[in-house]
C-alpha cells in the first residue's frame, strides 16, 4: 500500500444540510405512518434523485476544448423498460481511449484535471453526464442506469484502454463489466463507493429508517432495477478480474469511508492501493500527485505520443468519435 500526502486541508463536502435532513426525516416518518407503500415510495425517490449542481468555471473551460458528442443509451432496468436517452458527452485528444466516469451528483468534467495530462501522454479522453446530472436530461438515476451509460458510451467510443471512475461511478463500472462485459487493461478508481449495502445502510441511518423500512426500500430497488443484492456483492463483482487496478482513497474522506477502498482492493487480485491524506472526497480529483500517478499507471505500455503533425493528419482521417 502506497501513500500520498498533501499539506492542504480538505474542503467542505457537499452534504445535505441538517435542516434538509431533519425535514426529510419528518416527511418519511409521516409517510410511513400513513402506509408502508407511501413511505417506501418516498424513501426510494429520495435515494435515486440527485441534486443537480452547476458547472464551475474550471469545468466550463474543459468543455471549451472538447469535441461534443450526443450518445444514445438504453436504460435496461424494468423501471424504464429499455427506454432510450440521449446524454451529453465529450472527447479530447487522439489515441487509445480513456473513459471518465463521474459519481453521484457529479459531472463528467468533475474529473477534468485528468484530461490534459492524459492527452499529452498520447491518449484520448471521453467523458459524459449521466441522466439527472450535468447537461443530460431526466431527474433520477439507479445504479443500473449509470452502468448502462458506461456500457453504451464504451460501445459508441470504440475500444477503451482505461477507465477512471470516481465514487459511485466505480460501482457502475463494476456492474457494467458484470452485465455487459465492459473491460479495460487499466482501471483506476478514486474514492470508490462500490459497496451498495454500505450506502443503503448509511442512507437509512441518516434518515432514521429502521430495519423493516430499510428492507422495504431494498426490495423496491431490486424490483425496479432487476438486480438482486447478491449480484452486487463486491466479491461477485470482482470475481475473475485479472486486469490491473489502481485505487486512490483519502483517509479524511467523510462521504465514503476508507474501508470501502480497502475491501475493494482486497477482493481484486491485481490491485494497488494508494492512501492520500487531507484531500477528502472531491479535492482528491484535482491533486497533482494523484493525477500524475494515475496517468503513469494508465499509460504503462502505451507508445510515446505521435508528433503534432501526425496528430493533425489523424484528426482529419477519423470520424466524429475519433
Amino acid at each position: 500500500m502506497l501513500a500520498l500526502s498533501s499539506s492542504k486541508k480538505s474542503t467542505t463536502v457537499r452534504t445535505p444540510s441538517k435542516t434538509s435532513i431533519r425535514l426529510a426525516k419528518v416527511a418519511l416518518q409521516t409517510a410511513f405512518g400513513v402506509s408502508e407503500e407511501l413511505g417506501t415510495t418516498l424513501a426510494e425517490k429520495l435515494f435515486i434523485t440527485p441534486r443537480r449542481h452547476s458547472r464551475p468555471a474550471r469545468e466550463r473551460a474543459f468543455l471549451a476544448t472538447a469535441r461534443s458528442l450526443s450518445i444514445e443509451v438504453t436504460l435496461r432496468s424494468p423501471r424504464w423498460h429499455h427506454a432510450k436517452r440521449t446524454i451529453a458527452a465529450w472527447r479530447w485528444g487522439f489515441g487509445p481511449a480513456v473513459l471518465l466516469v463521474h459519481g453521484w451528483e457529479g459531472r463528467g468534467t468533475q474529473l477534468g484535471a485528468f484530461i490534459e495530462p492524459l492527452v499529452e501522454a498520447g491518449l484520448s479522453v471521453i467523458a459524459f453526464d449521466a441522466p439527472g446530472h450535468g447537461s443530460s436530461p431526466e431527474s433520477q438515476l439507479y445504479l443500473t442506469d449509470l452502468a448502462d451509460c458506461v456500457a453504451d458510451v464504451a460501445a459508441a467510443a470504440g475500444p477503451l484502454h482505461a477507465i477512471i471512475a470516481h465514487s459511485f461511478g466505480a460501482a457502475a463500472v463494476l456492474l457494467a463489466h458484470a452485465r455487459a462485459g465492459v473491460d479495460v487493461q487499466r482501471t483506476i478508481f478514486v474514492a470508490p463507493n462500490a459497496i451498495l449495502d454500505d450506502s443503503i445502510q448509511q442512507f437509512a441511518h441518516t434518515l432514521g429508517l429502521d430495519d423493516a423500512d430499510r428492507t422495504l426500500l431494498e426490495q423496491r430497488l431490486v424490483g425496479q432495477t432487476g438486480v438482486p443484492f447478491s449480484e452486487l456483492a463486491i466479491d461477485r463483482l470482482t470475481a475473475g478480474r485479472d486486469s490491473a487496478l489502481l485505487v486512490f482513497h483519502d483517509d479524511a474522506d467523510r462521504e465514503v469511508p476508507l474501508t470501502q477502498g480497502e475491501r475493494l482492493v482486497a477482493a481484486w487480485p491485481n490491485a494497488q492501493f494508494v492512501v492520500t491524506h487531507d484531500l477528502g472526497h472531491r479535492r482528491i480529483l484535482r491533486d497533482c500527485d494523484v493525477i500524475a500517478a494515475a496517468v503513469a499507471f494508465a499509460t504503462e505500455g502505451i507508445p510515446a505520443p505521435t508528433s503534432d503533425l501526425v496528430r493533425e493528419v489523424d484528426r482529419h482521417l477519423h470520424g466524429s468519435l475519433a
